[in-house]
């Protein structure tokens, strides 16, 4: 957020008491009143919200990174076939 600009404010209103009193015990053990609580758990959501093209980025540097930990792994597609004739 940029420095000087106006927060924005949100109601939420019929959340079912169960939810509520988690989110109020959250609070309490992340020493923060409910308000901010949930101000952080949306932000937090909202940030690590992603389209399809950065899950399929993200998947791409994950199948990297194993492969350089531990090389190729062979085709399993001939073993599941084996395995279906059974």
């Amino acid at each position: 957020m940029k420095p000087g600009a106006a927060m924005g404010s949100l109601t939420i209103r019929n959340i079912h008491p169960e939810t509520y009193q988690r989110l109020k015990e959250q609070a309490r053990r992340h020493r923060r009143s409910i308000t901010q609580e949930a101000a952080v758990i949306i932000e937090e959501a909202v940030a690590q919200a992603q389209g399809p093209q950065e899950f399929w980025r993200h998947a791409r540097r994950v199948r990297e990174a194993v492969q350089a930990g531990y090389g190729a792994f062979p085709d399993s597609a001939p073993l599941i076939r084996e395995d279906r004739r059974r």
